[in-house]
This record gives structure tokens, sequence and C-alpha cells, in this order.
């Protein structure tokens, strides 16, 4: 009996990795790949263009309210080192609705680090009063007159039709303010909106 050696067929590399479903599936090049995945990543930012172009610009209204802090201590306290500085007394942020519409959704932040939310509606003229220490920052913590000294308050609401406004203040001690007895019946521990020229 003669018998007769079979050469198996060479395999090539991909028939020899890929499973017989994958082997009748139609390929894809490097090259079309690569062109698919960079017009996809191409979709994101296109997308935002368009909305950007498309969609009308988010306009703020101008809050027309009055901000006043009392309770403050003495500025010279804050020329102390903070280790030697005394105890102070917590402060209140005074928040006067001049206009004639009410506020809902109002968002005060002082120092542009610490803020609070209110969701109960201010109306119109209407007043409310915020202690400052339940002002905290995204990590919680609480803000406190014997290391921070008040100098700024932005206010931020959403009026009847939806829309926001806000309103930022820089607060100044009323006696570097103004000099004269007008300014007295105030005192050291008052922050009054400084007048600015626009």
């Amino acid at each position: 009996m003669n018998l007769t050696a079979v050469t198996p067929m060479p395999e090539t590399e991909n028939s020899a990795t890929r499973s017989t479903t994958q082997r009748g599936s139609p390929g894809m090049s490097h090259r079309t790949l690569s062109i698919l995945l960079c017009l996809m990543a191409m979709v994101p930012p296109l997308t935002i263009g368009i909305l950007w172009s498309l969609l009308p610009p988010l306009a703020e209204g101008q809050l027309n309210c009055e901000i006043t802090a009392i309770g403050l201590p003495d500025p010279a306290i804050y020329q102390v080192k903070i280790a030697d500085r005394p105890a102070v007394s917590d402060g209140s942020l005074v928040v006067n609705n001049t206009s004639d519409q009410p506020w809902t959704h109002i968002n005060i932040w002082v120092n542009g680090y610490y803020q609070i939310y209110d969701l109960d509606p201010l109306p119109a003229g209407g007043t409310r009063v915020y202690e400052l220490d339940r002002f905290v920052t995204r990590f919680g913590a609480s803000y406190n007159l014997r290391y921070n000294q008040l100098d700024r308050a932005l206010v931020y609401a959403r009026m009847p039709k939806g829309n926001r406004a806000t309103r930022q203040i820089d607060l100044k001690p009323v006696s570097e303010k103004a000099s004269g007895p007008a300014s007295q019946p105030n005192g050291p521990d008052t922050l009054q909106e400084t007048p600015t020229h626009e």
C-alpha cells in the first residue's frame, strides 16, 4: 500500500486568529477605521456649534436690591494675626428687594466662596435677614467673621417670568465710605454698598 503524505494548506495570520463567524464577516482596514473614528469625534463639537448659533443668548437681568451687613467686628482685628484674634459675634446680611416683583430660588454668595440657598419667595419690597455663619462653601466649611473679612456679596434670583437676575455689590464699612455726622449712626460694624460710577 502506497501512502501519500498530504501537506496541509498554510493558514494566514487572519484565518488562524479569527473565529469561523469572524471569517465570514466583512473586514475593515485600519485606514477606514481611523477615518470613521475621526468622523465620530467631530460630531459632538459640530452639534455644540450648531446649537450655539441657533439658540438665543441667555440674558441675565439686573436685580433691584439693597444689601447691608450688620453686627460686624471692628476692621482693626484683621490686622492682628489669626491666632491672636479674639472671638467675634456672628454678623448678618440684610437683603431688601426694592423691585416691584417677587423673587424665588434665591442664591447669595459672599466673598466669592460662601453661599446660601433660599427657596422661600421674597415679595416685592420685602426684607430678609441671613446669618453669616449659615453661609458655607461647596465643601461644607462655614463662614467665620473671625477669619474672613466681609467685602462683597452676589445675589441671584429668579423672576416671575422664569428668567434669572443678578446683582453684585462691593461692601465697605460706612466709616470708610463717608465721614461726618451722617455716617456715625451706622457705626463701624455696618457695611453698605460702595457707590460706583458707570
